[in-house]
């Protein structure tokens, strides 16, 4: 039977390698090692189902007896589909279409639009000027200037529906930051926005907004552009951050968000603990020690969909065994204070086979509800239990860049040029790879990506590749 089942994985696999000669180039470009002809596929699956049939005949022999037969069904069929059916990236995530999923998509996007437009509406004039009263620290203060990049989205090229993505932005930062500083002296945050667009003045949504927010603009007058779409977001990635170190002259730091980023509420205690325990000093075995200068920025967004447990990333599968451990060792527990009220004597062969036989359930269990979901009981004790790892590459939602990084950054994107399939983002893969410097990730995501209106390609992306 198991060679029935490799002759049809082979011939699946022959046709679709033929058919989208993309995968060879993706893991060539993200494994540069491997080398992605179709032999070495064939070989990777055979190999990878034997695993899954040893295993399975291993499960079989000793660890499908009648209890936990039953565990497996209450759990997969009962529990955990009602606890994770909606949540994405999950093996029992229930999804809708794509027709109902962008319009509850865009209904949420109108909900934030009315509470946001409410909440300017509540302010008076001379919330600015008390905001820059306010915003005056005392000496040793640390300077994050915050700049939030936007450009136009749709202007009716795809729909009459107006996203306003730089509104609900600016809204929950603005509201988030004044409820944060009166609690915290000890770190100033300087909002601005730059505006990118190439029609500056009939760009009304942030025009409105500059009543609230210092704003400057790459443009002055309407500009047609003549370069690649990717090489003009680098531009003017490069424009904001220059500017930016301009303007920002006392900022130790920039953090570079793009307007369709929405903060989470928990983002400027996360941000503060990332400054004092990791790029301003380095909290290592109980002590703290200088900070490390080849830092070149710090992520705090990165899809869902690319932060599974299965990717070469280096510290997913250990973390993947630890939650199976953790979980198995759990259960061990309240098994065994169970048992021992009927049976108070346990070998210790017993106990371990019955961990063994759990920690196997738990690496179902772990792999099946998806690294995303395991991950969000770290917003329960925010912001202490946050993990800061060595980034994955891709995307530029909302990057921390030192100054001194900023500055190396601005330089090394103005002596590339961006064209199909390698944009910014390709860029800075290869800046840490040529100045030899390092960029970290801090998960759980505290930023959720809202633009289903893409500027760059001027269509509507799937809510679920975001």
């Amino acid at each position: 039977m198991i060679w029935y089942y490799y002759v049809c994985l082979y011939s699946w696999i022959d046709s679709f390698v033929e058919r989208q000669p993309g995968v060879s180039m993706y893991l060539q470009r993200r494994v540069p090692s491997f080398c992605c002809g179709r032999k070495t596929v064939h070989f990777v699956a055979f190999f990878a189902l034997r695993s899954v049939t040893s295993a399975y005949s291993l499960c079989c022999r000793h660890c499908i007896s009648g209890p936990v037969a039953l565990l497996y069904v209450v759990t997969f069929v009962l529990v955990l589909p009602i606890l994770f059916r909606h949540v994405r990236h999950s093996l029992f995530y229930s999804q809708p279409n794509d027709t109902v999923l962008l319009a509850a998509a865009r209904k949420a996007n109108s909900d934030r639009i009315v509470q946001a437009e409410m909440y300017f509406s509540s302010l008076n004039g001379s919330v600015r000027a008390q905001e820059e009263r306010t915003n005056t620290s005392p000496d040793g203060t640390l300077t994050v200037a915050l700049i939030v990049v936007t450009v136009s989205r749709d202007r009716h090229r795809i729909d009459n529906y107006e996203p306003k993505y730089l509104t609900q932005t600016v809204w929950k930062f603005h509201s988030l930051l004044n409820r944060w500083r009166p609690k915290n002296r000890f770190l100033r945050i300087q909002m601005s926005i730059c505006n990118v667009d190439d029609d500056v003045a009939s760009y009304g949504e942030a025009n409105a907004l500059s009543k609230h927010v210092p704003m400057f603009s790459r443009f002055t007058r309407r500009h047609v552009s003549t370069v690649h779409a990717l090489e003009k977001e680098k531009n003017d990635y490069v424009f904001c951050l220059s500017k930016s170190l301009e303007i920002h002259k006392d900022a130790g730091y920039l953090f570079v968000v793009e307007d369709d980023a929405l903060p989470t509420d928990d983002l400027f205690d996360v941000l503060q603990r990332v400054l004092e325990m990791h790029t301003e000093r380095l909290y290592v075995r109980g002590e703290y020690r200088s900070r490390s200068s080849n830092v070149a920025f710090v992520k705090f967004f990165h899809p869902d969909r690319l932060l599974n447990f299965i990717s070469f990333q280096p510290e997913r599968l250990p973390e993947l065994v630890a939650y199976a451990a953790l979980l198995s060792t759990l259960l061990l527990a309240a098994v065994s204070a169970v048992a021992c009220m009927f049976s108070p004597t346990n070998s210790s062969k017993s106990v371990n086979v019955l961990w063994k036989k759990l920690f196997l359930f738990s690496l179902v269990v772990t792999l099946a509800c998806g690294r995303t979901g395991m991950s969000a009981w770290r917003r329960l004790a925010l912001p202490r239990l946050y993990s800061y790892t060595p980034a994955p590459s891709c995307c530029t939602q909302a990057l921390l860049f030192p100054r001194s990084s900023a500055l190396l950054t601005v330089n090394y994107l103005n002596s590339n040029t961006c064209t199909d399939d390698f944009g910014k983002d390709s860029v800075l893969d290869n800046m840490l790879k040529d100045l030899q410097m390092t960029a970290y990730l801090v998960q759980p995501n505290t930023f959720t990506h809202i633009g289903i209106y893409s500027s760059l390609r001027n269509h509507i992306v799937n809510p679920l590749l975001m």
